[in-house]
């Protein structure tokens, strides 16, 4: 088992707002092995970044222990924990660059306290640019950056210190799907290329499943459901885990759009419209179609959609299916073994969607 860099144990913060008590993190356990892309999600106010900022502790918790790197951190003097913190780098949504420096000078910045000469700085602040392509951009100023390009000199920036963990606070929140997707990118390239732990706060399950290989998922200061995220996003557990999932396969708005147009009331006897899920070998066999042929059943596709996550196939298809129902419905819950999962969608399913 690979070595845990993050140790969180029983971590609780409560905040006072007058004479009110907020408890925003509640009785967490987290570790995140060397090396891993570890992603956290949940919506506004889960306890996500309260909880990320724990890690260098920049919040305090109220309770808990805290150990990072091997070390610690609350046994720590400040000048220790000051050197452990260097070791946490970290990325945020809105870049926090220095308008008044050069791209150069706000990579350099975080050595500028190091007994490293200037042209020593200047050489590792170039690689970091190049790393990230900006090496064109070394004296321009952040006001001439696109969005993207801002947060690359962030990301060299976090990296300049030569950090064991990165963290992203929603590093990608205010961006455009298309750069996002290059930060992502470039995110991945840093984990291989480097060895740097990540740690990605988000909201956003697309965001997840395209770089992560842990999730943990979020909810009123509590995680509520973890592990690796093929087995999350193919088999989610708790409700807000399963909302996160079916808006990030578009499932649940396929699933609202078709049955505006085709009443479940209205369907033959033997008719059923039913999910498929498609795990891993079972996306790359056609296992509707061979059963559509040996039992003689009518498979109209109205959905489907293919995605890859952490390296695994995943692929989504809802259907009317016409024919022998109780036969096609038995051979196909004998494939479950095979990846294949499915769900006759019935009239609480469209009811939920609706409220």
């Amino acid at each position: 088992m690979t070595e845990a860099v993050i140790d969180l144990t029983k971590i609780g913060v409560t905040f006072k707002d007058g004479q009110q008590t907020i408890q925003a993190v509640q009785d967490v356990d987290l570790k995140i092995e060397a090396g891993d892309i570890y992603g956290i999600i949940g919506y506004s106010g889960a306890g996500k970044s309260t909880l990320v900022r724990v890690i260098n502790l920049l919040q305090v918790p109220t309770t808990g222990r805290v150990v990072v790197n091997g070390q610690a951190l609350q046994e720590l003097s400040p000048v220790a924990l000051r050197q452990a913190r260097k070791r946490v780098g970290m990325i945020f949504q809105h870049f926090n660059l220095m308008q008044s420096r050069t791209v150069l000078g706000n990579v350099v910045y975080p050595l500028l306290g190091q007994k490293i000469s200037k042209s020593e700085r200047r050489a590792k602040a170039l690689r970091l640019l190049k790393l990230v392509g900006l090496e064109d951009y070394a004296d321009s100023y952040p006001d001439k950056l696109s969005g993207g390009q801002k947060q690359r000199v962030a990301i060299a920036r976090a990296l300049v210190t030569d950090p064991q963990i990165l963290i992203s606070d929603e590093a990608t929140s205010a961006l455009d799907p298309k750069t996002t997707a290059a930060i992502l990118s470039l995110l991945q390239q840093v984990n291989r290329d480097l060895g740097v732990t990540i740690v990605l706060i988000t909201h956003e399950m697309q965001v997840i499943k395209s770089v992560c290989h842990h999730v943990a998922v979020m909810e009123n200061g509590r995680i509520i459901e973890r592990g690796p995220v093929a087995q999350v996003f193919t088999a989610p557990q708790a409700p807000l885990t399963v909302d996160f999932v079916e808006t990030s396969t578009n499932v649940r708005a396929a699933i609202e759009r078709i049955t505006r147009t085709i009443k479940l009331s209205e369907l033959a006897d033997d008719q059923e419209l039913i999910a498929f899920k498609f795990v891993g070998q079972s996306t790359k066999q056609g296992i509707v179609s061979h059963l559509s042929q040996t039992l003689g059943v009518d498979v109209n596709i109205l959905f489907a959609n293919i995605d890859q996550i952490d390296g695994q196939n995943v692929g989504d298809m809802i259907a009317i299916i016409t024919g022998n129902l109780p036969a096609f419905n038995q051979a196909i819950a004998q494939l479950a073994d095979q990846g294949v999962q499915t769900h006759v969608i019935n009239e609480q399913d469209v009811k939920e969607l609706v409220d």
